[in-house]
């Protein structure tokens, strides 16, 4: 859920970038902007992908670790230069639309392995019936992003404050992937790393939570 919330906010992005520039970004600019969160999913699976191919599945858990620290930083930043008394403090909207703009990038590297490479690790699984589990998991994944970010729109409509509903909606998507790495990395501990006779009960109790 956590990748594909995050990919799905390139449908966000433009409107954040346009709400929070106080009038110096037209709305087809900020529009265009947010494809820096694609580019960041390319470069993140050109450089980490690779990467991540030629290592042991300790290793594999480590960088995914990694990269969930910085998909959560980069969403945090979002969320601390949406807000009002970050802009008045930088007081300099270029500056913070390039700052948003740096961190919707680096978001976008972070999520490239675990958006497009994990979820084919684990489709292997489950055999002929692959493609189920792609559909479904997708669908379950998006439906729940639609959750959240209905929620984060809701905040932001009810903002007087210039932004700031931004910088709280911004806030609850990382605690939200806080919650999914910590998922993942159990996934991937139980699945992956350990031997299969060296498990307890209380991984598989984790991750259907």
């Amino acid at each position: 859920m956590g990748s594909s919330m995050i990919r799905s906010s390139d449908r966000m992005l433009g409107e954040y970038y346009y709400s929070t520039s106080d009038g110096t970004l037209t709305k087809n600019e900020a529009a265009g902007m947010a494809a820096y969160l694609s580019f960041g999913n390319i470069m993140g699976l050109l450089i980490g992908g690779q990467i991540f191919a030629n290592q042991s599945e300790r290793q594999r858990k480590w960088i995914v670790s990694r990269m969930y620290v910085v998909t959560i930083c980069s969403v945090y930043a979002l969320a601390f230069l949406g807000h009002s008394k970050t802009k008045q403090t930088i007081n300099e909207p270029g500056l913070v639309s390039f700052l948003q703009v740096l961190f919707s990038f680096t978001m976008g590297c972070g999520i490239a392995i675990m958006l497009y490479i994990l979820p084919g690790l684990a489709g292997i699984m489950f055999g002929s019936n692959t493609g189920l589990f792609a559909s479904y998991s997708d669908g379950v994944a998006y439906a729940m992003a639609s959750i959240v970010w209905r929620i984060v729109g809701s905040a932001v409509d009810s903002d007087q404050q210039g932004g700031d509903g931004w910088a709280y909606g911004w806030a609850a998507v990382a605690l939200l992937m806080i919650l999914c790495a910590v998922l993942m990395l159990e996934f991937l501990e139980h699945y992956f790393v350990r031997p299969s006779g060296q498990v307890s009960g209380t991984y598989e109790t984790i991750i259907l939570a």
